[in-house]
């Protein structure tokens, strides 16, 4: 299911309606459903597979923003020389969404997110390494492995 349909973008931009089946412009319908939408949902999926469960369902409105935006977006620099500078912001704004929502600095209560319980749980590269600590050992007998905290640091990203 797509995210944006020809409706969303002619509801978002009434004059596109005119370059739609205009013989200067050469685009179709079918172009703008298959094609443009196409890879604006391509390009929403990329930058959302990170964090996401993709296609995002149920799609929320913001989904259907950006992707009708960026279908615009692509259509203008397809047949156009110029993008309007409106239509500019609209393209930056939209990928500015899209990476905080890739970084979680926005969320989509209604996707699916990549971890259920994400930041949550405690999480460590090191996972599957068995530790020398026990409790069978005696507690002088047990000592920290340096190299195992070494590469735990390394590896984590700053938040």
């Amino acid at each position: 299911m797509a995210y944006a349909t020809i409706d969303d973008i002619f509801g978002r931009f009434k004059p596109i309606r005119t370059m739609i089946g205009a013989g200067s412009f050469e685009v179709t319908s079918a172009d703008v459903t298959s094609i443009f939408i196409g890879d604006a949902d391509s390009f929403v999926d990329a930058y959302l597979a990170k964090r996401y469960v993709t296609p995002i369902t149920p799609i929320p409105s913001m989904i259907t923003q950006i992707s009708s935006d960026l279908a615009i977006f692509n259509m203008m620099t397809e047949k156009q020389v110029q993008v309007p500078d409106s239509f500019q912001a609209r393209y930056d704004r939209s990928i500015k969404t899209l990476e905080m929502l890739r970084d979680g600095d926005m969320i989509l209560p209604a996707a699916t997110p990549i971890a259920a319980a994400g930041d949550n749980e405690a999480w460590s590269p090191n996972q599957d390494y068995h530790s020398t600590f026990s409790p069978v050992l005696d507690e002088l007998e047990q000592r920290v492995d340096d190299d195992w905290v070494q590469s735990d640091i390394d590896t984590r990203i700053d938040d």
